[in-house]
């Protein structure tokens, strides 16, 4: 694997590192039961996931060591708790879902995990389309409802946006 950055965990499931042109990162995992809710069996342990630039008063180059350093926190939680399920959506707000959910995809490919499963879903309405990832261990004893779960989660929420 690449050279990473250094992580620091000033709060707890929050991690920061900072690049060598002195961007500054924030990756958090935070409690995802939420979007789970119907399903109780393992709603308790869905984390979101997600992280963010801190300064962004400089434009800066790619940086090979930044992806090296998120999937490797990412890889490190899900093999130390292997009960948890992460979720992310990949943020439209500002029109680039789809490269972040391409981004994750290349990520997830080009590791090749042994351990780590990710599932993705779109939530498609007239206008708009909400991409959404779980990562899980294969060897989550509830993986298959898990995946069945999250299938039906993505349906259904865009039956209600499509209902307003």
């Amino acid at each position: 694997m690449f050279n990473r950055y250094n992580l620091s965990e000033p709060h707890n499931g929050i991690y920061e590192f900072t690049t060598d042109q002195n961007a500054v990162y924030s990756v958090y995992f935070s409690d995802g039961h939420s979007y789970f809710y119907d399903y109780p069996e393992f709603c308790a342990d869905v984390l979101t996931f997600g992280f963010d630039r801190l300064n962004h008063h400089q434009k800066t180059s790619y940086d090979y060591k930044i992806k090296a350093t998120i999937t490797y926190l990412i890889y490190s939680y899900l093999e130390a708790r292997q009960d948890k399920i992460l979720f992310f959506v990949c943020d439209s707000a500002d029109s680039r879902g789809n490269a972040r959910m391409r981004m994750f995809h290349r990520w997830y490919t080009h590791l090749s995990w042994d351990t780590i499963e990710k599932h993705d879903e779109s939530i498609v309405t007239s206008d708009m389309c909400i991409h959404c990832s779980i990562l899980l261990h294969k060897n989550h004893p509830m993986k298959n409802f898990i995946r069945s779960s999250f299938r039906s989660l993505s349906y259904t929420t865009a039956e209600k946006l499509k209902s307003y």
